[in-house]
């Protein structure tokens, strides 16, 4: 058992003259009175006893002087032995230790370095309490300077007492998963160490003492078999220790969030594939952070008719795993058509009308989608140069039972054009429009020649109704 320095003030000056009335090499004698706490029968125990100095009155040690505490006497008669005791010393006392005659402030100072006194003593063999021991220090100190011959004399008394019990080891209740089942993970990489149940009794230590675990509370344990060792010492020094495993395990299976719905797509061929595209879910799980996601089969693949069952699965680490599914309906829908009836003066379906420049041509069409006649809808005339270039656009309007516009070729330059209908962005039909007469000026006064090209009628676009 060791003693704080600052626990004991076996003297109380700063010197020690502080404590006499005159430097007349009295004995002066300062008693302490010290409860060592429970031995067990014949303990060997070692005792460090420190010294503090407190400065008094107005004599003084000299800075750099080392105070040396030796052993008078030691004795018992308790049936216990002193077996050693060692000088202790208290210095060297600082500079800024209170000049020789100066009073010392407030509050005192104290100082305490040095070597304790080391007491090695021997505990009756009978049970008892207050066994007493008592050590007698003597102190030399010189405060005004004389020579060792005439250094004045102090004495303290250490009593030391202690109790004599037949101390049993503590018992130790190991935490409740001690020899328990796996624990479930219940954070990112395992589990978080919880000792609940953990404690301790002893027959001689009140309150009892205090167990711990390696690791402590609170520590992280991964996944797997984690070695703990339980322990706990009371205040005999007897201990008593367990060591257990902690299994952690995941048995866990992570969550799939954001799963595509179901959905429906077309196709134009029935032998044909469209793509399947999808936005992939996310997983989240306890003890992995980072749960793999894979879906089959996966975005970007061509499926065709039918219904295709799309399968996305999470896998953790412990290879825990969940899965959800959604359904992609592919339907076969044939492609929609368009067909126009000119009407006079056009009069004929791919025919060539011949017109003199500068005349307004009335077009008069009937447009019908999958032979269906339709009276409203998004109608368009496209005139395009049969060589090539920029193509008019205008507006057709039903009434009278029909698709109307007027063209007007007076600004049309060359000779040959081709005049298409257009219902809801699908291609009707078209005719080949000559022009007789003399060309527009440009700008430059020259006309412009464009030489008649085959009509080419255009593929009917197959995706709008």
């Amino acid at each position: 058992m060791a003693l704080s320095l600052g626990a004991l003030l076996a003297f109380a000056g700063g010197a020690a003259a502080d404590t006499l009335k005159a430097p007349d090499g009295d004995l002066t004698t300062t008693a302490i009175d010290l409860k060592l706490g429970p031995f067990a029968p014949g303990e060997i125990r070692t005792v460090d006893i420190g010294f503090v100095l407190t400065c008094t009155s107005t004599s003084h040690m000299d800075p750099g002087q080392t105070i040396t505490v030796g052993m008078d006497s030691a004795f018992t008669d308790s049936g216990g032995q002193f077996i050693a005791v060692t000088d202790a010393t208290v210095g060297p006392v600082p500079k800024e230790w209170p000049a020789e005659f100066a009073i010392c402030p407030t509050p005192a100072p104290t100082f305490s370095d040095g070597t304790p006194s080391v007491v090695t003593l021997q505990a009756p063999t009978e049970t008892g309490t207050d066994y007493k021991y008592t050590v007698m220090y003597h102190r030399a100190f010189d405060p005004f300077g004389l020579n060792d011959a005439t250094a004045i004399r102090q004495a303290t008394v250490i009593d030391l007492y202690l109790d004599v019990v037949v101390n049993t080891p503590p018992t130790l209740t190991l935490p409740d998963v001690a020899g328990g089942p796996p624990v479930e993970a219940n954070t990112t990489g395992g589990w978080t160490a919880d000792w609940s149940g953990l404690g301790a009794t002893d027959a001689e230590d009140d309150p009892d003492p205090t167990p711990s675990c390696d690791p402590v509370a609170g520590t992280l344990l991964a996944l797997g078999a984690n070695p703990v060792t339980c322990s706990v010492t009371d205040g005999g020094g007897r201990s008593a220790s367990g060591t257990f495993d902690v299994t952690v395990q995941d048995t866990t299976v992570p969550t799939l969030t954001g799963m595509p719905g179901d959905r429906s797509l077309t196709i134009d061929d029935p032998n044909g594939t469209t793509t399947l595209t999808y936005g992939a879910p996310t997983a989240a799980d306890i003890a992995d952070a980072d749960p793999a996601v894979a879906c089959l089969p996966a975005s970007g693949t061509p499926i065709g008719a039918g219904t295709t069952k799309v399968t996305c699965t999470a896998t953790d680490h412990s290879h825990n795993s969940s899965s959800a599914s959604f359904n992609v309906s592919v339907r076969y829908v044939a492609p929609h058509t368009a067909s126009a009836v000119w009407g006079e003066p056009v009069a004929g379906l791919g025919t060539v009308f011949s017109a003199n420049r500068g005349r307004t041509v009335p077009v008069k069409v009937e447009l019908s989608i999958d032979g269906s006649v339709r009276t409203a809808g998004d109608a368009r005339l496209t005139v395009t140069p049969c060589g090539g270039g920029d193509a008019v656009t205008m507006a057709l309007s039903f009434s009278g039972g029909r698709w109307n516009a007027s063209l007007d070729t007076t600004a049309l330059v060359g000779s040959c054009h081709t005049v298409a209908a257009s219902i809801n962005g699908l291609q009707a039909g078209a005719f080949q429009l000559e022009l007789r007469g003399a060309e527009p000026l440009k700008a430059n006064g020259q006309t412009t020649t464009t030489t008649a090209q085959p009509t080419k009628t255009p593929k009917p676009d197959k995706t709008k109704p």
